[in-house]
């Protein structure tokens, strides 16, 4: 396809399997970074998770980019813009339904098959928009420059609530990369998951199919892969809950026995009941968030919720970074 270009900024195997083995090797909690949950294995689970009656915030966050007409209002024409954790195309084919005239999508995502086959298919259905596929590390950014320039209309998108996966001072961080990325006076979408009753959001995250408890497993059969581990998935317990005094989720993995298991030749030891943290999903109040925003570097434009107030969307403008 001539509108599609890909890009590979994945960093040294070498030190990832390093950072890998050092949080499994904590004294205190020993954990593996969330971005390993969506190898492509993981990325389908994820999909198949937001279809699911449990999980609200796919369907609430995809009410709002309904509201077409704001969209348009709030937004830029013929935009080049920058989805950062692409995942797959249904939310941002309903964003670019919603703006005028948008010249140019740059997927970024960490999984290479997944970001490969849904940037193939987004190439052919819209020929006239041109495309730059990413594989990137959200975490490590700065090689993004190189490839979007700093232009008067790019316009980020961030949906999903992915930016709960960090914690307030890392997403604070992650919004002045991307301010820096965007460029003054440009924009960001920007979903978040919003606090409510404990038990809906607990519900999310335990779904009654297990395939949640199936795509925190599947963690652990992508550093098998990775590092030539021998975990074994079926010796672990999916575990998700409402941490209160933090204000997220947290999901672990449970050891139902002793055991020890190689890691890049080295033995991690687990006891039974110990657990492995594997990812955090922070929930806020509107203000929070907007404060987190304004401290960051950006101006509030606008805020959308849907009809439950379980989910919002954010309109900011980079002010300064």
């Amino acid at each position: 396809m001539d509108n599609l270009n890909f890009y590979n900024l994945i960093d040294d195997k070498i030190i990832e399997d390093k950072e890998i083995v050092d949080n499994l090797e904590s004294s205190k909690q020993k954990k593996i970074n969330s971005k390993h949950l969506y190898d492509e294995k993981g990325s389908k689970l994820f999909e198949k998770i937001t279809h699911l009656n449990d999980y609200y915030p796919t369907r609430s966050e995809l009410e709002i980019l309904d509201q077409k007409s704001i969209f348009k209002k709030n937004l830029p024409e013929k935009a080049s813009v920058i989805e950062f954790g692409s995942g797959s195309n249904k939310k941002v084919k309903k964003l670019l339904e919603a703006l005028n005239n948008p010249k140019e999508y740059i997927p970024i995502d960490i999984s290479y098959e997944f970001l490969k086959t849904n940037a193939e298919e987004f190439a052919e259905k819209f020929p006239k928009i041109k495309v730059k596929a990413v594989c990137a590390d959200l975490n490590k950014l700065s090689s993004l420059q190189k490839i979007i320039e700093h232009k008067s209309k790019n316009l980020g998108f961030f949906p999903g609530s992915t930016i709960g996966n960090f914690c307030p001072q890392d997403a604070k961080k992650l919004l002045k990369k991307f301010a820096k990325i965007l460029g003054k006076n440009n924009y960001l979408v920007i979903g978040v998951d919003l606090r409510k009753d404990i038990k809906i959001m607990e519900k999310a995250y335990n779904d009654s199919e297990g395939i949640t408890a199936q795509f925190n497993k599947n963690i652990l059969l992508g550093i098998n892969k990775k590092t030539g581990a021998k975990f074994d998935a079926n010796s672990f317990d999916h575990l998700a809950y409402f941490n209160n005094e933090k204000k997220r989720i947290e999901m672990h993995l449970i050891s139902k026995e002793n055991q020890t298991v190689n890691v890049s030749n080295r033995k991690i030891r687990f006891e039974k009941g110990e657990t492995i943290h594997t990812e955090n999903s922070y929930k806020y109040s509107e203000e929070e968030f907007k404060e987190l925003c304004i401290s960051s570097g950006y101006k509030i434009v606008d805020f959308l919720t849907d009809k439950n107030k379980y989910f919002g969307v954010f309109f900011l403008r980079v002010d300064k970074f």
